[in-house]
């Protein structure tokens, strides 16, 4: 037996440790080919899913949703842990209307992308959109446990709190937003629309006034002026609100019927009669005449309402039951039929400021905005 001393005993164990580190080397080697190996392959995965998506892109640009559909699946299916793909997916369902399947691929994308806010945020403007408001909430609040200072977030859990009544989380919301950015269109039009719409003309003013004097978009301009119009409405301050209205109307001039039928109710508490009949003239013209315009205009003119239809009216002579003659007017509605009018007309009692005036003048309930 060798002895730990001979030469020949450390000659057979420098042999040996040497075919030991070889050995070691060589497994090491195969394990990083193994991994490259592995690491290329998926590489090479990501790769394809970002041609497909750069296609799907193409696609959408072209107007092609179909394949930018197909590529998308074929991005998804190649790599169902991308975020992205599924992200993508979701917009272009959104793009074509198919909400409950946007919603879905959302939630794969929040499941993988768990810390984003705009996942969440996304989620949210989504179910607004099918008016299912609780569960917009619900991740309107994810959205802002991550990022509290996320302006569209705030706006989004504000108008979701004005929909479910909860006007004191609306106004800490709008709020917010105003000390983050101060005249925030958006948020001080908004905030202004909930205070008015609660009957509290005296605090949206001056904000509206001040947002009217700042550079902004001509749109938010004209809401902004509109709105201060209305507010000076309700304070019975009608010079101003007709100067309001005006300037909004010069700034929106295809404005909806309503802002017309608002100004030329303006018109009429200021004391222009002529001014008023005048827009009535116009609201008329484009084909909006309803009751209410007829209401105001025989208030105006002292005459009684005929609701716009003239041209099928007769006169004719009846007997009561008095036997005395009196005329009527009949509705001719087919041949050989007739409706008397008055069973299509309000009743003159009907003619009242109340009858005639717009909601957001009348006293009474909270109003709702759009």
């Amino acid at each position: 037996m060798l002895r730990p001393g001979f030469q020949q005993y450390r000659t057979i164990k420098f042999h040996v440790g040497k075919i030991i580190v070889l050995i070691a080397a060589a497994l090491m080697g195969l394990s990083e080919s193994g991994c490259s190996w592995l690491d290329k392959r998926e590489e090479q995965s990501t790769d394809n899913c970002r041609v497909f998506i750069e296609k799907s892109f193409v696609a959408q640009q072209e107007g092609d949703f179909q394949s930018a559909q197909e590529y998308l699946n074929t991005a998804a299916t190649l790599q169902p842990e991308n975020a992205e793909a599924w992200w993508n997916l979701a917009e272009l369902s959104i793009q074509q209307d198919q909400y409950e399947k946007a919603a879905e691929e959302l939630e794969k994308y929040i499941h993988l992308r768990p810390t984003d806010p705009q996942g969440y945020l996304r989620l949210s403007q989504l179910y607004y959109l099918q008016n299912q408001y609780t569960r917009a909430s619900e991740y309107v609040k994810q959205a802002l446990q991550r990022v509290p200072d996320n302006i569209d977030a705030l706006l989004l859990s504000a108008r979701l709190a004005r929909k479910q009544a909860d006007h004191q989380q609306a106004f800490a919301d709008y709020y917010y937003v105003l000390q983050v950015h101060p005249n925030h269109p958006e948020a001080t039009l908004e905030l202004a629309e909930l205070l008015i719409s609660r009957r509290e003309p005296a605090l949206a003013a001056p904000m509206l006034r001040a947002l009217a004097r700042k550079s902004i978009a001509e749109p938010d301009k004209a809401r902004s002026h509109l709105n201060l119009g209305i507010a000076y409405g309700q304070l019975d301050r009608w010079d101003d609100a007709v100067a309001q209205l005006e300037i909004a109307d010069k700034l929106a001039p295809n404005s909806i019927s309503r802002n017309q039928y608002r100004l030329a109710y303006a018109h009429w508490k200021a004391g222009e009669s002529q001014q008023a009949l005048k827009r009535l003239i116009e609201i008329a013209d484009q084909g909006a005449w309803n009751s209410r315009t007829e209401l105001l205009y025989s208030t105006i003119t002292g005459t009684v309402p005929n609701y716009g239809l003239p041209d099928r009216l007769t006169a004719v002579g009846i007997e009561t039951q008095g036997r005395e003659k009196q005329t009527a007017s009949l509705l001719n509605e087919s041949p050989g039929k007739t409706v008397m009018l008055d069973q299509l007309m309000y009743p003159l009692s009907t003619l009242t400021p109340q009858s005639i005036t717009p909601p957001e003048w009348e006293p009474g309930e909270t109003l709702r905005f759009p």
